[in-house]
């Protein structure tokens, strides 16, 4: 971003497009600069977007998925909205589900709206994000003008239709450089929820025709003169859970064996042994999980080049990992058709695209 900003003519525009597979933007994105990343652990937003605009590694922020533990308030916490959801089963008072989290459940760092601050305008058009607060949402646009976006009326019927979204995102974007001033350049990260979507449909027609309208509006903007830079956080891949294994998964995730409810991101999730049974919860996993997950001591992390591992990660990663490899992965959320968090192809690759 950085880079592109310093050779821009104008400013650029960070099209942060939520739930985008690199199949799906090769398919699609004809006249970019295209090339494939890889998502971070857990592939999923809350640990990638921080990534994407801190250039910190998981260590180094420790956001862990969608909802870890957090040490300070020693409960299970929903990093997206930066609520607690859960205490330990054994706690001496009842915590309650929903106040806020402390703040300290991750590690602020400076932002690339703040590194770009002394050399352009660093604005974002958060959209859904803006509309969360909570710990994460602040880190994640810290430093960065917010410009007002719809309400959520607007954004539930934009997130129903990925081809109204496309086109609604692409209007805020028009609107936010018509009355930019030509003197300063631009820095405009513009959040695009197609995740929401996908999550239900895949990568259908519609999902497939928004993101080709996004490509449609990127060459506009770059013949005026902007870089258009477009990048994801993670893909999804389909999932069909099995009511058996999630009984199995419920069996060991009880408060006989885990000190407090799993944590993790859709399919990749962990779970906190009570003290001397981490081998045990670890070997039941695997045997009912087998042939669906990779079931591994936190340990084993490192060695398989997923995340290197500090104290203060530990503190809110379980103690035995399990990561899904088929569709009938136990997930924590119902109801969802594809979902993310693991390491397949579909969900780990993403695009970097540029438009100049």
């Amino acid at each position: 971003m950085l880079d592109e900003l310093d050779r821009a003519a104008r400013g650029i525009v960070v099209l942060a497009v939520d739930g985008l597979s690199w199949r799906t933007a090769r398919d699609a994105w004809r006249d970019a600069a295209l090339e494939p990343l890889t998502s971070t652990f857990p592939s999923t937003s809350t640990t990638a977007w921080t990534t994407a605009v801190t250039g910190v590694p998981l260590t180094g922020h420790l956001v862990a998925g969608a909802a870890c533990r957090s040490p300070a308030d020693d409960a299970l916490v929903d990093l997206v909205h930066g609520t607690v959801l859960a205490g330990p089963h054994d706690a001496s008072e009842p915590v309650t589900p929903g106040r806020p989290a402390s703040p300290d459940v991750l590690v602020r760092h400076p932002t690339v709206f703040e590194t770009a601050a002394p050399r352009a305008r660093a604005a974002v058009l958060a959209r859904e994000v803006g509309t969360l607060g909570g710990p994460w949402a602040n880190a994640l646009l810290q430093g960065a003008e917010r410009i007002p976006g719809p309400g959520p009326r607007a954004l539930a019927a934009d997130a129903a239709d990925p081809v109204r979204m496309a086109e609604a995102v692409a209007g805020d974007v028009e609107a936010a450089l018509t009355a930019h001033r030509a003197d300063v350049p631009l820095l405009l990260w513009t959040y695009v929820n197609l995740d929401e979507h996908v999550h239900r449909h895949g990568y259908d027609a519609r999902a497939r025709r928004a993101v080709e309208e996004l490509e449609r509006h990127a060459r506009s903007w770059a013949r005026r003169g902007w870089t258009v830079l477009a990048h994801a956080d993670h893909g999804q891949t389909p999932c069909a859970p099995d009511p058996e294994l999630e009984a199995a998964w419920a069996r060991v995730d009880a408060p006989e064996l885990c000190r407090m409810p799993a944590g993790g991101a859709g399919r990749v999730r962990w779970l906190y042994p009570r003290e001397g049974r981490a081998g045990e919860v670890r070997e039941r996993l695997a045997a009912a999980l087998d042939g669906h997950a990779l079931v591994v001591p936190v340990d084993d992390l490192p060695g398989l080049g997923l995340t290197g591992l500090t104290p203060a990660l530990r503190e809110r990663i379980g103690g035995v990992v399990a990561l899904a490899t088929s569709p009938r992965f136990p997930l924590p959320v119902a109801g969802v058709a594809w979902e993310h968090g693991a390491l397949s192809p579909d969900e780990m690759l993403v695009p970097l695209a540029v438009w100049r």
